[in-house]
C-alpha cells in the first residue's frame, strides 16, 4: 500500500527570530541583564540550544537585536499614534506613548533602564541607543516646529531647549517607574503631560492659544 510522504514542516525564520528576541526581553524583565545566557534564552524560548545559535552566533548578536526590537517597536507605535495630528498634540501623543503608564509601564521601564545601563558599558550598544535618541529629539523637535508655525508655542521659548526639557521630561518617569512607583502613577504622569503643554503654550488653554495664532 502506497504511504504519501509527509509535507515538510515550513519554519517562518522572522517569526522564529522575534520570539527569541522577545525571549530575551523578558528574561531582562523578570531577572536582569545578568541572567541573560544562551541557556537561558533557549529556556524561555523553548527551543534547543542550537536552535538559538542558528539565528544569534552570540551573546552580543542577540542583545544587538534585542535592542533595535525594542527601539524600533517604541518609534513606529510613536508615529502610528502621532498620525494626522502636528505639534502639541503630537507632542502630547508622543510623550502619552512613552511614558510608562500602568498597563505595560513598570516592565517596559526596567527593560529600558537596563538598555541603558549596558548601552553605557558597551560602544555597539551605545551607538544603537545613540541613534534612536537623535531619532526620537528629531520627532520632538519637528512637533514643536509645527506648534512655532502653528502659534501653539509660546514665542519665548527656544526649541532646542524646549527638545532637552521634553527628552528629560520623559526619561525622568522612567527612572521614576522603577526607583519610586507609588509616585509615578497614571494620574501624575498625565498631570506632568498637562503641565509640561501648558507651559509651552505660555500657560495658556489650547482655544486661546488657537485664537492668538488666527
Amino acid at each position: 500500500m502506497h504511504r504519501e510522504g509527509r509535507m515538510p514542516k515550513i519554519v517562518d525564520h522572522d517569526e522564529r527570530r522575534t520570539h527569541i528576541v522577545e525571549a530575551v526581553t523578558q528574561i531582562i524583565i523578570n531577572h536582569g541583564f545578568e541572567r541573560v545566557t544562551m541557556r537561558e534564552i533557549a529556556a524561555e524560548a523553548g527551543y534547543a540550544h542550537g536552535a538559538i545559535t542558528r539565528y544569534f552566533p552570540n551573546k552580543q548578536s542577540l542583545l544587538t537585536a534585542a535592542f533595535l526590537h525594542v527601539f524600533n517597536g517604541s518609534h513606529e507605535r510613536t508615529i502610528a499614534r502621532c498620525a494626522g495630528v502636528r505639534g502639541l498634540e503630537a507632542l502630547r501623543r508622543m510623550s502619552e506613548e512613552l511614558l510608562p503608564f500602568e498597563e505595560a509601564g513598570p516592565q517596559k521601564s526596567r527593560v529600558v533602564l537596563s538598555f541603558w545601563d549596558r548601552a553605557a558599558q558597551d560602544p555597539e550598544l551605545w551607538e544603537i541607543h545613540h541613534d534612536n535618541i537623535l531619532k526620537r529629539r528629531d520627532l520632538i523637535r519637528r512637533f514643536l516646529a509645527e506648534a512655532r508655525e502653528d502659534g501653539e508655542l509660546a514665542p519665548d521659548h527656544d526649541i532646542e531647549n524646549e527638545v532637552n526639557r521634553v527628552s528629560a521630561h520623559n526619561a525622568g518617569w522612567q527612572m521614576m517607574a522603577v526607583l519610586t512607583p507609588e509616585a509615578a502613577t497614571d494620574p501624575a504622569m498625565h498631570a506632568s503631560i498637562d503641565a509640561m503643554i501648558a507651559e509651552l503654550r505660555g500657560g495658556r488653554p489650547a482655544a486661546e492659544a488657537r485664537d492668538a495664532a488666527a
